[in-house]
């Protein structure tokens, strides 16, 4: 019996299974979003539609970590460097980028002078609204025949109101002439003690006859204070305060580590942790100052600004116990020793922002 005949055409191979790649990164993807560089799949052509779900599915997702972030850093004192360091960190803000965009909005708050505060009042008086005013009454005092006594009745309260007005816009013209011109208003982080400037400027009053080149430097920013009064220095340092930060808190967090050498710490912990407790104080400043702009509120804000400084002093002892889970008496005393630190830092670093101003004042 003969073998059955070999086929003289092959069979097709079966087809290779097809391995999607990220388009960003070329990586080779086993899901929707690349484990390269993080971007998602999407290889259809997007419509108008699409764009619009996306774009309310971004914002309502970034706008959730934004207020969980908030209400965390203002409610649960050290709960959010404790996440941080669990590795729960994608339901919240990043603290650098928390800290900054705070920073920046808290420094542009403190930055605005009163002068430029919200008026809710309205019908402030003016000269044309007191003429106006007169020559209405003017108007109705001329009416005559019945009824006339009650048209000359509303003359004169409108005639008196005007009168009011009228002084009230005098007194405030008179109380610009003594204020300080709008545009040298010093802003409210400025150098408020005069006398401090005019003794360090006394010791740079003649010019030195070495000709040293640091010492005419400061010789020049002394001449321009005693002409201005200090309140371009003032503002140069108020300008440079936002960055004095990156170098201010870096120290204070140094000075942590011996606080707490048993059980080791890192450097990075007190550094996170000093970060959003700013962020916190920050946050709540920033209101306080947003509230005091209103003129309606600001004038009842003292029974509020009194509660808050007592919330933030608690707020910062109860977030060392909760952070470093330590007993009250020795946090205490930590809390006071770190106390100190900062105030001995701030002023050091207050003292080389000033002499680095004043240098590069010219």
């Amino acid at each position: 019996m003969s073998s059955p005949p070999v086929p003289v055409v092959s069979p097709p191979e079966p087809p290779q299974p097809l391995t999607l790649v990220c388009a960003n990164c070329h990586a080779s993807l086993a899901g929707e979003y690349c484990a390269v560089c993080g971007q998602r799949h999407e290889p259809h052509v997007h419509t108008v539609a699409h764009f619009a779900s996306e774009a309310l599915e971004s914002v309502s997702h970034a706008d959730s970590r934004l207020w969980r972030t908030l209400w965390y850093l203002l409610a649960r004192p050290g709960f959010l460097t404790r996440e941080f360091f669990a590795g729960r960190r994608v339901s919240y803000l990043p603290p650098f980028r928390l800290y900054l965009v705070i920073s920046v909005v808290f420094f542009l708050t403190v930055g605005v002078p009163e002068e430029v505060a919200i008026d809710v009042d309205g019908d402030e008086p003016t000269a044309e609204r007191i003429e106006k005013m007169n020559a209405t009454a003017a108007a109705l005092e001329k009416e005559t025949g019945p009824g006339s006594e009650e048209l000359k009745l509303a003359a004169a309260k409108i005639r008196q109101q005007a009168e009011k007005e009228e002084a009230a816009l005098k007194a405030e013209e008179a109380d610009s002439e003594d204020a300080a011109p709008a545009s040298v208003v010093e802003p409210k982080f400025g150098l408020q003690d005069k006398n401090a400037m005019t003794d360090f400027c006394d010791e740079f009053k003649n010019p030195d006859p070495t000709a040293n080149q640091n010492y005419a430097k400061l010789h020049a920013a002394c001449a321009k204070i005693s002409e201005d009064g200090g309140r371009e220095l003032a503002k140069t340092v108020a300008h440079n305060i936002p960055r004095a930060m990156f170098v201010f808190l870096p120290l204070l967090a140094l000075s942590m580590k011996p606080l707490y050498w048993r059980p080791k710490r890192y450097y990075v912990e007190h550094l996170l942790f000093l970060i959003h407790n700013h962020a916190f104080v920050f946050l709540v400043l920033t209101v306080l100052t947003l509230l005091e702009l209103i003129p309606v509120v600001g004038n009842h804000l003292g029974v509020v600004k009194f509660a808050a400084w007592l919330y933030m002093i608690w707020y910062l002892f109860r977030g060392m116990r909760n952070y470093y889970g330590q007993g009250r008496a020795l946090t205490f005393a930590k809390y006071l020793t770190i106390g100190l630190s900062y105030i001995s830092a701030a002023v050091m670093v207050l003292v080389l922002l000033a002499l680095y101003s004043a240098v590069f004042l010219g």
